[in-house]
């Protein structure tokens, strides 16, 4: 299966990174071809200007400014985020991808008025990402990352998308056993893609 891994961080050391390897590692090392899109590392520009917005609905030209991502995305079969959770939300980066790549007539069509979905190329959908706080509290707030990955995405990818959410909350105060037992969760969920 052909794989896009999305990555948001800006550091190269840490967790984030450590995670994110993992992730790429135990795909390839299951027979996976990866796509792996370092946003960061790649310079990708998350501003949607105002020549972006103001061809955002014709169709015929608004894919020019960014035709390289939404070929990478539409090539693949399997979709894997990576990324922390800052502010209750994707990073700005990663909210800028989504802002400036899921265009109509490549994350969703509309025909006779209504919205279908543009990505039926990806069939699995996961999620690898970390808080800084409890999932108690996360809880309380809605937890809105969780509901942007399992929902919004689900429902632009193909009816029936296999998801997954891997999160480790409480980061700031995880222990070393915690931290060691999500990235044998991340490899276990990886290498079964």
């Amino acid at each position: 299966m052909k794989v896009h891994v999305l990555y948001a961080y800006p550091l190269a050391d840490g967790l984030a990174p450590q995670i994110h390897r993992t992730v790429v590692d135990c795909l390839k090392r299951a027979g996976h071809e990866v796509d792996d899109l370092d946003l960061y590392a790649e310079g990708f520009d998350p501003v949607l200007s105002a020549e972006d917005r103001a061809i955002y609905h014709d169709v015929s030209v608004n894919q020019r400014r960014i035709k390289p991502y939404v070929e990478r995305l539409q090539a693949a079969e399997g979709l894997v985020l990576c990324h922390p959770v800052w502010n209750f939300g994707w990073p700005a980066m990663l909210k800028g991808y989504f802002d400036r790549v899921f265009l109509p007539d490549v994350s969703f069509t509309m025909c006779d008025g209504k919205l279908k979905p543009g990505l039926t190329n990806i069939r699995k959908l996961t999620t690898v990402t970390t808080y800084g706080v409890d999932r108690l509290r996360a809880l309380v707030l809605g937890d809105p990352p969780r509901a942007n990955a399992t929902r919004f995405l689900r429902v632009v990818c193909a009816p029936g998308a296999r998801t997954r959410y891997l999160a480790l909350y409480g980061i700031n105060t995880v222990t070393p056993k915690r931290v060691t037992s999500f990235l044998d969760r991340v490899q276990r969920e990886m290498l079964a893609f």
